[in-house]
């Protein structure tokens, strides 16, 4: 059985405002800062000089006070799109996805923003 991807139109346009996200490499030590009250399930952490958002569950348990790991690799690139422009939803967390493009491109964007787009 193959798993269907969930695909969905948006609804409207959509651009980046962050031109340096927060990339954060599997196993790497993170300090947590703050947790979103406005996004459940997503925190704000130092890694290095760099600061940012990333989902909670990317993170392992606490080991001590605010350090955690990062379970696995995390690029934090927003995703820009135009109204009406089809996504596919490669993950779902916290009400954003993890969306590809039609040409491939990939990126966060937020589901507040999204209409799914029914199956055929």
């Amino acid at each position: 059985m193959t798993e269907e991807t969930v695909k969905f139109r948006v609804l409207a346009d959509y651009e980046v405002i962050d031109p340096h996200p927060l990339r954060v490499p599997e196993d790497a030590a993170v300090e947590v800062l703050r947790e979103d009250d406005s996004w459940p399930g997503w925190v704000w952490i130092r890694f290095g000089k760099t600061e940012g958002w990333i989902p909670a569950s990317y993170l392992g348990p606490v080991p001590e006070a605010s350090l955690r790991r990062c379970q696995r690799a995390f690029d934090g690139v927003d995703l820009s799109a135009q109204r009406g422009e089809i996504l596919e939803a490669l993950e779902t967390v916290s009400g954003w996805i993890l969306a590809r493009r039609e040409n491939g491109e990939t990126g966060w964007f937020p589901l507040f923003n999204l209409k799914p787009v029914p199956r055929t």
